[in-house]
């Protein structure tokens, strides 16, 4: 791999760690370039709808293009390329093409309040409806990718199982609308659920 900055330097670089599930990815350039301005993180929980923003991107290997617009809508749910859901995208009407995914998307004192990620287009070009994952998630996810390489998500290791298909397997329960299970041993450590840890719940009407 190999990054091409402004003044088309070119440095060698390597992926250190990146998350399907938001779309992100950190890489690294090796040895490390110098004299670099970082970029300056806003606060995407601040964003509102109308705002002016700025993206920025490589559409179709057109360097270093600028387009303008306003923030279209908040807290859009979209789908990663994995098909697992990434909440609260900002929507924008700023030109966003092949090329433009990964680049910044900025406000208007040009701090990056988001990432291009997506558009969603019948033609495959920009439409005026485009996505970027808010800077806020960035900053949750990125640092865990420069340690860990991933996103260490919390799992609990529980099987869901409808009332009807513990009924099938012979688990005599209660008549009540809803049960909740209060597991005697970690989720992970058990394979099939057991009449005595069913507790009945109040339900609302």
């Amino acid at each position: 791999m190999t990054v091409r900055l402004a003044g088309d330097k070119s440095y060698p670089a390597k992926v250190i760690g990146r998350d399907p599930d938001t779309d992100l990815a950190v890489i690294k350039i090796e040895p490390p370039a110098t004299g670099l301005t970082v970029i300056q993180l806003g606060d995407s929980d601040k964003l509102v709808v109308g705002q002016k923003v700025l993206a920025i991107g490589n559409p179709f290997g057109l360097d270093k293009t600028l387009t303008t617009g306003i923030i279209s809508g908040l807290q859009r749910p979209i789908r990663a390329r994995n098909n697992r859901p990434i909440d609260a995208a900002i929507q924008t009407d700023a030109s966003i093409n092949s090329g433009n995914s990964g680049g910044p998307l900025l406000d208007k004192f040009g701090k990056m309040i988001g990432i291009n990620s997506q558009i969603l287009s019948p033609s495959g070009g920009s439409v005026g409806v485009g996505f970027a994952v808010p800077v806020n998630t960035a900053k949750r996810v990125v640092p865990q990718l420069i340690q860990f390489g991933e996103v260490k998500r919390p799992r609990i290791g529980a099987n869901l199982l409808s009332v009807e298909q513990l009924v099938e397997q012979g688990v005599k329960l209660p008549v009540e609308e809803d049960f909740s299970s209060a597991m005697s041993k970690p989720a992970a450590q058990r394979k099939k659920p057991d009449c005595a840890d069913f507790l009945k719940i109040a339900t609302e009407k």
